[in-house]
């Protein structure tokens, strides 16, 4: 129940951002917008996703290398199909889906799995934060900050904040617990004290099992390496922002490649942290509307809103069905299908418990 009520919730929220998204254009601007694009600039727009998708492979496979080392092409197709579940599924729930299926791939402990893709999120938010930190020298965040209010009346300073500590604070949590893994355990037990014995045992287990995936943020050279490969897999997602800037051609909108190339990475990150509630499938709605306005009241240059909201629509496009298709085809090549994924990846839960999750996976061509 409580799960279907946070599905609808999801699809609800996500379907109200798109209301606002499309509802607040001209659709006829937006129509010839649509038209007059360019584009071929789409495919190598494409092809830089993809391989950003290799370096999150990369660092997945650093992530995971004390749990047991898995090569990135085998790694590879389980990174697409999970974030092809993202997509399609409400409430992130491809995290799950991903951390079940290279447990059983892999025979490795599915609660560990799910701790390094937390981690990740955390290495991602972090990443583009310092992003915005430093595009701040270039160009006027604090402008767009009070622009968003004026227009909105949200307080994205405030918002920008608290977000800066929320992530810092739980990464620094991770850290903490990763170097001191018995005091972690000795807080687990006072807490769960209470607790009937069982209930205890389990908690316990739960504990270990997370301490055993943040155990890769215990050396400092693994940890340096895993914000190294962090960059490049922005960067890249942000070439996709550019190219596809240069099918609407908003290149005769700012002055020189620096200019634009600056506003792109800036609404690469903002859309990003500002579409991480886990909601809509894929973040849609909510990344539309939060990376049109980031596009427009930027006070870098006067982006038109059809034109804004017509580069905004491709550019999500381009996110998302690509990684549908690629991860449908693993998914056929490896005779699996996304429903038992996520059926399953649901019930793998119980393993923190000390129970087995259900293993209908390889070989299961079911809905």
């Amino acid at each position: 129940m409580g799960s279907s009520k946070k599905f609808w919730t999801g699809i609800a929220v996500g379907a109200a951002f798109l209301a606002l998204f499309f509802l607040t254009v001209d659709f006829g601007r937006l129509r010839n917008a649509l038209a007059g694009a360019n584009y071929w600039f789409v495919v190598p727009a494409i092809g830089a996703y993809l391989v950003s998708v290799v370096f999150r492979t990369l660092r997945w496979h650093w992530l995971l290398r004390h749990l047991r080392p898995i090569g990135v092409a085998r790694l590879y197709p389980v990174v697409v199909i999970g974030y092809m579940a993202n997509n399609l599924l409400p409430m992130r729930m491809g995290e799950l889906v991903r951390s079940y299926y290279v447990g059983e791939r892999e025979g490795i402990s599915k609660t560990s799995a799910l701790v390094t893709i937390f981690i990740e999120r955390l290495l991602d938010a972090l990443t583009l934060l310092l992003f915005i930190a430093v595009i701040a020298l270039f160009a006027p965040v604090i402008g767009l900050a009070e622009a968003f209010e004026g227009s909105h009346g949200l307080v994205w300073l405030l918002v920008g904040v608290t977000l800066v500590v929320l992530f810092v604070a739980a990464f620094a949590t991770l850290l903490l617990m990763a170097f001191w893994p018995m005091k972690a355990r000795s807080v687990a037990r006072v807490v769960t004290r209470p607790l009937p014995g069982g209930l205890q045992a389990r908690a316990h287990r739960f504990v270990d099992l997370v301490l055993e995936g943040l155990d890769s943020l215990r050396s400092p050279r693994t940890l340096l390496l895993l914000f190294v490969l962090s960059a490049p897999i922005w960067l890249l997602e942000a070439v996709l922002f550019y190219m596809i800037g240069l099918s609407f051609e908003l290149d005769e909108v700012y002055d020189g490649f620096m200019e634009m190339a600056v506003a792109m990475v800036l609404v690469t990150a903002v859309a990003n942290i500002g579409s991480s509630i886990p909601l809509a499938p894929g973040g849609v709605g909510l990344f539309e509307w939060v990376a049109r306005e980031t596009l427009v009241l930027l006070p870098l240059a006067t982006v038109d809103v059809a034109v804004a909201t017509a580069y905004v629509a491709v550019v999500h496009f381009s996110l998302l069905v690509p990684m549908i298709l690629l991860g449908q085809a693993f998914l056929w090549s490896h005779h699996v299908s996304l429903g038992s994924l996520s059926r399953a990846g649901r019930a793998a839960g119980v393993e923190a418990a000390g129970a087995s999750a259900p293993r209908p996976v390889e070989g299961d061509a079911g809905a």
